[in-house]
């Protein structure tokens, strides 16, 4: 007897048909899965600073400038150049005393250095000659400068304190002129941000909290407190009128708070397990961005509807986000490291956004049924042909 292989040709073209299709929804549910990890975030650009610049707390920029604040014995500001993403000279060592930078601000042409000491401290550079002015040490008890802001000829320096405590200081005195201390329970002030004529503070306590102050009477009007689980609310950054607080916690996460009635706003967001501790905060070009103390460190970046869309892992030993500074289109990253570095980011916008379960349900099932058939007309024909393909011998 003679068997007939082949199929014909229109039964092939329907079997090749669903062999493809099978194929293709396969390549889209791997492609929903990968595209919101494997796109995005870039590195652009680094630079290590010298041995014993080490651990970066905190950024600021002037011009083309990046002054970087360390978490040293004495503490140090380093120069670099952004366009060439070289150090200028040698850093500006401060006194013996003089330790921990935890915050940078620049006000016009001085930039002021918050001292995590006790008591606290604030020290005031000339850009321009980049040389230390003077070193204003707050009153016995008033410690741990954590954060500084500023509003119409004042500078303001919060405390990680039990309870937590702002002082204000008039710039052009540089001289301490008032304190304001916080309800009993609302503890350790570590980020601060000015919005109209409001300053808010962020309250790490369990459950998190942000307080809102008038800054014409300088007392305190408001104070928020978040959900439980949401804890210790470390970073906090105003976009137009929404407020983003960051939790120092495991896991950690994001909220965020609309300032015209202060209220938060919708659900907030836990990262994964092992993502936890967020230090540092920024909105940049209409996306949240959360640098993470973990080791390494870990960079997260959503939508402002809280919508994860990227994540960066940096390297080992580059050791917690501590601060963010933007320039133009790139994002600079502090790290908390030794020595310290600085990571330039080229955030590039989301190519994807992930599929949501139920359209990755839909499919993964269009993708079973296209291999079921394939699989079931596959079978069919060949038993077909092996019947209707025998021809009997002549005798």
């Amino acid at each position: 007897m003679l068997k007939i292989s082949s199929l014909p040709s229109a039964k092939l073209a329907l079997l090749e048909d669903f062999h493809m299709s099978a194929v293709i929804s396969c390549f889209l549910l791997l492609s929903s899965l990968f595209s919101s990890a494997t796109i995005g975030l870039t590195i652009e650009n680094s630079l290590s600073l010298a041995q014993g610049e080490n651990k970066v707390t905190s950024l600021a920029v002037k011009g083309n400038t990046l002054y970087v604040g360390m978490n040293t014995v004495p503490g140090m500001i380093a120069r670099v150049d952004m366009n060439s993403m070289k150090e200028i000279g040698s850093p500006l060592r401060l006194s013996e005393g003089e330790n921990s930078i935890y915050s940078l601000l620049v006000v016009g042409d001085h930039l002021y250095a918050g001292l995590y000491t006790s008591p606290g401290k604030v020290v005031k550079v000339h850009i321009e000659s980049f040389s230390k002015v003077e070193t204003l040490t707050l009153l016995d008890g008033e410690n741990w400068v954590s954060s500084l802001a500023t509003s119409n000829g004042f500078l303001y320096a919060s405390l990680r304190m039990w309870p937590g405590k702002i002082v204000k200081i008039n710039l052009k005195t540089f001289k301490q002129i008032n304190l304001l201390e916080l309800a009993p329970g609302e503890n350790n002030i570590y980020s601060m941000a000015v919005n109209d004529r409001y300053l808010y503070a962020g309250i790490a306590m369990r459950p998190g909290g942000v307080a809102k102050i008038d800054l014409e009477a300088f007392r305190k009007i408001q104070s928020l407190r978040f959900q439980p689980g949401e804890d210790y609310c470390q970073p906090i950054f105003i976009s137009g009128n929404l407020l983003f607080a960051g939790f120092y916690s495991k896991p950690g996460g994001i909220a965020k708070v609309d300032l015209i009635t202060f209220k938060e706003v919708g659900s907030s967001i836990h990262f994964s397990q092992d993502e936890d501790n967020v230090w540092s905060l920024i909105v940049h070009q209409g996306f949240v961005y959360a640098g993470l103390d973990t080791r390494p460190g870990k960079i997260i970046r959503l939508d402002q509807d809280l919508k994860r869309l990227d994540t960066l892992r940096l390297e080992e030993g580059e050791d917690g986000v501590y601060a963010f500074a933007p320039s133009n289109d790139s994002l600079i990253c502090g790290v908390y490291s030794s020595p310290g570095k600085i990571i330039l980011l080229q955030p590039q916008k989301p190519v994807s956004q992930p599929f949501s379960f139920s359209i990755i349900f839909a499919i993964a099932s269009f993708a079973l049924f296209c291999l079921t058939l394939w699989i079931l007309k596959k079978t069919r024909f060949r038993k077909g042909s092996n019947v209707e393909g025998i021809i009997p011998k002549r005798a």
